[in-house]
C-alpha cells in the first residue's frame, strides 16, 4: 500500500495537527474576556455557535463579521462587530502559536518519509497566514518538525479557487511535483479531502479524529484503510517498508 508510493499528501487540521478544537477554544476565551466572565461557554457550545454561523453565512471575513454581530446581540457584548472581530483575530494568532501541536506520531511520520526521499505535500482548507504562524512562530511545531523544511509543497485555501472536495488542490500537487495519481496517497481525517483526492484519482487512508466520529462508516468505505493516529500509520508504513526491504535482500542473496 505504501512501499511503492513516491508522494504522500496530507491534510493538516485534525490529521497532522490537533487544531480542530482550537477555534472553539478561541471563542470560549473571547466570550469570557469580553463579558468579564459573565459568559462561560463549553467547547461544544462555542463550536455549535460557530458552525451554525458558517452554515448560514458561508466563510470569509464578511461571514465572520456577521458571526461577531450575532455574538454581540446574543450576549450583549461591548464593542462593534469589527472590534470584536479584531480581538478574535488577535486571540486566534496567540492560540495558533501556543496551543496547536502535532498529533501523536505526526512529526515522526513526516520526518521518516522525508528521510526515505518521498515527496511530501499538504492540501488544506486553512489560510496561508495560519500556515505561516505554524511554520515560523509555533515553537512546538518548529522544534518537532518544521513544515517549511519538510514539505515540498503546501496548498492552502488561498491558492485555489475551489477547496476540498473539489480536486483542484490535488491537481496542483500532481503538476508541481510531477507525480502521477497512482504514485500518490492522501492521508486525511475528513470526507471532503478523501472525495477530492478520489476525484483526482488518488487513493486515501483515513486517520481517526474525534470531531469526525459521525462520519466513521463513510470514511472507512471511502478509504483504503483506517488508522487510530499518525503514530499507528507510521508503524504500519515502517513494517511494510522493512518487509519489502527484507524481501529485496533475500532476492539479492539468492541470485
Amino acid at each position: 500500500m505504501f512501499y511503492e508510493r513516491s508522494c504522500f499528501i496530507f491534510d493538516l487540521d485534525g490529521t497532522l495537527i490537533d487544531s480542530l478544537g482550537v477555534w472553539s477554544q478561541v471563542d470560549q476565551e473571547l466570550m469570557r474576556r469580553l463579558s468579564n466572565g459573565r459568559v462561560m461557554l463549553s467547547e461544544d457550545e462555542a463550536g455549535t455557535l460557530r458552525i451554525r454561523a458558517m452554515k448560514t453565512y458561508g466563510e470569509g471575513s464578511d461571514a465572520y463579521l456577521k458571526y461577531m454581530a450575532d455574538l454581540k446581540r446574543a450576549f450583549d457584548l461591548p464593542g462593534t462587530p469589527e472590534e470584536i472581530h479584531f480581538q478574535r483575530y488577535s486571540l486566534a494568532q496567540e492560540f495558533l502559536r501556543t496551543r496547536v501541536h502535532y498529533r501523536e506520531g505526526a512529526a515522526e511520520l513526516i520526518k521518516y518519509l522525508k528521510a526515505l526521499g518521498k515527496k511530501l505535500a499538504i492540501v488544506t482548507t486553512t489560510r496561508r497566514r495560519n500556515i505561516d504562524v505554524y511554520a515560523s512562530q509555533n515553537e512546538s511545531m518548529i522544534a518537532a518538525a518544521p513544515l517549511s523544511e519538510i514539505m515540498d509543497l503546501i496548498v492552502t485555501r488561498d491558492d485555489v479557487a475551489h477547496v476540498k472536495p473539489d480536486p483542484e488542490g490535488f491537481y496542483k500537487v500532481l503538476d508541481a511535483l510531477k507525480a502521477e495519481p497512482d504514485e500518490c496517497i492522501m492521508v486525511e481525517d475528513a470526507l471532503p479531502g478523501i472525495r477530492g483526492a478520489k476525484s483526482a484519482g488518488i487513493d486515501s487512508v483515513v486517520i481517526e479524529e474525534r470531531h469526525n466520529a459521525d462520519d466513521r462508516v463513510q470514511l472507512e468505505a471511502a478509504a483504503l484503510a483506517r488508522f487510530a493516529s499518525p503514530a499507528a500509520l507510521l508503524k504500519e508504513i515502517q513494517a511494510e517498508i522493512e518487509a519489502a526491504a527484507g524481501g529485496i535482500h533475500c532476492m539479492r542473496s539468492s541470485s
